[in-house]
């Protein structure tokens, strides 16, 4: 079987989360990843998610005071394709150690540097990877909406799960490059902070000016029309009426249809999303949705064909038809016999099948000891070519995608080098321009940034025919149109294969192509609902709203797997001499997301569940408040309990139990304490007491001297605002400097480069196109229109 990595040589030192990701990625798509663990790591019952992380590596341990395995390391990288290398030194082999031993990016290996934040800069002490400190650090955490205005950590390492895909992206991108013989930077940087921007990255459209505002309608949706409501009995749903026609269709199939006529509406569904009106149609909304049952008000809305979802529960969710219909549930055995189940493949590739592979090996031999089939060293190669240029230079990207995930998959591979033209209808263009929740359209500009539009109507056969015509020059199609609507226009992928036969379409859809929903419409929430998500974040108490996500989680993972598909379609092209079709799901994102919690095995934690403005689910690991703003620690180590007794945050009695459990109880303030409260679980609560009692009359200030004077990773919880005097975030070039006062003060930032190559020069990204402003350009170019 042909799969779109084939030959592909990974050698991945990696460890945490962001890393296994990236190299689970490549295998998936058909790479030989060869993964070296320390003598003794490996999955276990701490680490439930390596088990699917580390599927389909052949994995060794490194022990590198064995001169035998550091010869059996140095000859495998020697011949690699790919070098997925942390910065910490995992196995005891990091960035640095192999500089040292006397290897270089690109020869002949592209070399994928994975820090914990950014390439020798770090904002928390040690060199671990949290994405508790990087959801906190960048503003994510008072990005989410909550009841009372505080900042809300996230459950699942979102940042971490964007790092780990963004590495895969850009290591694909640089072997097109390659293949396609242009001179590409030899090494890659994808750290934390990068994973973290690209999470969300709206929130980084900030000016020193804007003031701090308590999101409306707290954890359930700032929108009436899109948000989470309870129903007759108890249970929940989430109403997802996004755009304008879903609108009034969900407003009348709920008997709500006077909302719209109503005078602070007149008719005009765009006011219903303005901040005068949001308080009172959502009072009206809760009352209707409290006057029947949640299957009452889903086979209406089914009916009416407006996107609705129960709130699941994540436990069920590889158990659902849907995902077992479109092959996201995969049951293997592994080495010792022991049954797992996992998501299965993320990626559909037609011509180039995607698999889950074997799933992580409990028993694997010395590196010295293992037989990679590689081929001997080569010659080495000369050095790269100083002038370097982007990958995917000179390549073609129609963007056919709406809302977030089609457009952000198509800016994905433009911040690669390619040329992307947002095709978009007549006259308005894409709704998101105006039907969106964010910051003054933060995140319509950063979705569609540096893209060329032009305006077509695809349903009539002249538009219809420049868009085939238009295919003949392009790489790439992205779309996230519901499953049919290519066909019924008449530009799905046998008709731009008819005029181009090596084009790649990329589709993502909600649910795929097949399956008792893959006709149904949906939306990042619908599907934060069905899988569980919004109640894992919310907390098990039925009486506290489900928690909608701000970061749009499936969204955004949704298009960077469409964006790492298409790579991996564009680098088998010229093996299979021709293009096919990739595609992705928000149902496979969402098992992403979730994928340590879901996977099962004898002996698997207990799923971790959130809570009311959850704060985090370790004393050690958390937010806690501080005199004059909010402090995030990232510590769960008994050296990080030590530092804590240094820093006179805690008392030495209290940190003398043997361990702490991986989970913790889930709330904002101290967690309550008995008198029976004794043993190493019982100091749990104790101890996220006296941190908080201890840290409440400090400002934070004063919090982060004494932890990093002690060794114990902490960063304060900023806000949007906070983020336009980062230094370093601007000096890497992940912000852009927007807007400077009268004293050259930075007064406006906004989101910068994604992509950090050293020696790589690339301008500031630009504006997201207006409606059509580019369309008398793209046919003046294309002369043979």
């Amino acid at each position: 079987m042909t799969t779109a990595l084939d030959g592909v040589r990974v050698v991945d030192l990696t460890a945490g989360v962001a890393g296994p990701i990236a190299g689970m990625l490549l295998a998936d798509l058909g790479a030989d990843v060869v993964k070296a663990y320390p003598p003794g790591g490996g999955p276990s019952t701490a680490e439930p998610g390596l088990h699917m992380w580390d599927r389909g590596k052949r994995s060794a341990t490194l022990d590198p005071s064995l001169p035998a395995d550091l010869a059996a390391l140095d000859a495998l990288i020697n011949v690699a394709d790919v070098v997925l290398v942390g910065t910490a030194g995992h196995a005891g082999v990091g960035y640095e150690d192999l500089r040292a031993r006397g290897h270089s990016p690109g020869q002949p290996a592209c070399w994928i540097v994975m820090p914990p934040y950014l390439l020798g800069e770090t904002p928390w002490s040690g060199q671990q990877e949290s994405a508790g400190l990087v959801f906190a650090w960048l503003g994510h955490a008072w990005n989410q909406a909550s009841y009372d205005d505080v900042p809300v950590d996230s459950i699942f390492p979102l940042a971490l799960h964007m790092q780990g895909i963004w590495a895969a992206i850009t290591a694909v991108a640089l072997l097109v490059g390659r293949q396609r013989r242009r001179p590409v930077p030899p090494l890659a940087v994808a750290g934390g902070a990068h994973g973290g921007q690209l999470v969300s990255p709206g929130v980084f459209a900030a000016g020193a000016a804007e003031p701090h505002v308590h999101r409306p309608g707290g954890p359930g949706g700032a929108l009436p029309n899109y948000r989470c409501y309870r129903c007759a009995d108890g249970q929940w749903l989430f109403f997802g009426a996004f755009t304008s026609a879903f609108l009034e269709r969900g407003f009348r199939a709920v008997g709500a249809a006077w909302i719209l006529q109503d005078p602070r509406v007149a008719g005009d569904p765009d006011q219903i999303r303005l901040p005068r009106n949001l308080g009172w149609i959502t009072r009206e909304l809760d009352g209707v949705f409290r006057s029947r049952t949640r299957a009452d008000w889903l086979n209406l809305l089914d009916a009416a064909d407006v996107p609705a979802a129960a709130v699941g529960q994540s436990a069920d969710w590889l158990d659902h038809e849907q995902v077992r219909a479109i092959g996201l549930r995969a049951e293997v055995r592994n080495d010792a016999g022991d049954s797992i189940v996992m998501p299965g493949a993320l990626i559909g590739l037609s011509r180039t099948p995607v698999t889950a592979g074997r799933c992580a090996p409990t028993r694997y031999p010395a590196l010295a000891e293992l037989k990679s089939g590689w081929s001997p060293a080569p010659a080495r190669r000369g050095a790269e070519p100083t002038a370097t240029g982007l990958p995917l230079a000179g390549l073609r990207v129609l963007d056919l995608g709406t809302i977030i995930a089609g457009p952000f998959a198509a800016t994905l591979l433009g911040e690669l080098g390619a040329d992307v033209l947002k095709v978009e209808r007549p006259p308005r263009g894409d709704e998101f321009r105006v039907a969106h929740g964010g910051r003054g359209g933060a995140g319509f500009s950063v979705y569609n940034r540096d893209q060329r539009s032009l305006l077509l109507d695809l349903a009539g056969a002249e538009g219809r025919g420049v868009f085939l015509r238009l295919a003949q020059s392009a790489d790439v199609v992205v779309d996230n149109y519901r499953v049919g609507v290519l066909g019924r226009l008449g530009i799905g992928h046998d008709q731009l294969a008819a005029v181009n036969p090596a084009i790649t379409s990329v589709s993502v859809s909600a649910f795929g192509e097949t399956g008792p929903l893959s006709r149904r419409p949906g939306f990042d929430p619908v599907v934060q609902a069905m899988s569980g998500i919004m109640r894992s974040q919310g907390g098990p108490d039925e009486a506290d709203s489900p928690v909608f996500l701000t970061a749009p989680v499936n969204d955004v993972i949704a298009a960077a797997l469409a964006a790492l598909g298409a790579c991996a379609a564009l680098h088998a092209r010229e093996r299979i001499g021709g293009g096919q079709q990739v595609s992705v799901t928000l149902c496979a994102s969402s098992c992403l997301v979730q994928s340590e919690h879901l996977v099962r095995f004898a002996g698997a934690p207990a799923m971790p569940a959130g809570g009311r403005d959850f704060a985090g689910g370790h004393p050690l690991d958390r937010l806690y408040r501080g005199a004059d703003g909010w402090v995030r620690l990232g510590g769960r180590q008994l050296p990080d309990r030590a530092g804590l007794v240094r820093a006179g945050l805690v008392r030495a009695g209290l940190a003398a139990a043997d361990s702490l459990p991986s989970t913790g109880p889930p709330s904002t303030g101290p967690p309550a304490t008995g008198p029976s409260a004794t043993g190493p679980s019982a100091d749990l609560p104790a101890i996220a007491t006296a941190i908080a009692t201890a840290v409440a009359r400090l400002p934070v200030s004063q919090i982060l001297r004494r932890a990093a004077a002690a060794g114990v990773p902490a960063v304060r919880a900023r806000q949007a605002p906070e983020l336009i005097a980062d230094e370093q975030l601007i000096r890497h070039g992940l912000l852009t400097i927007v807007e400077r006062g009268e004293g050259g003060g930075v007064t406006q930032v906004g989101p910068g480069r994604w992509l950090e190559m050293p020696g790589l020069v690339t301008a500031p990204p630009g504006p997201a196109p207006a409606p059509g402003e580019h369309g008398p350009a793209i046919m003046a170019e294309a002369s043979w229109l």
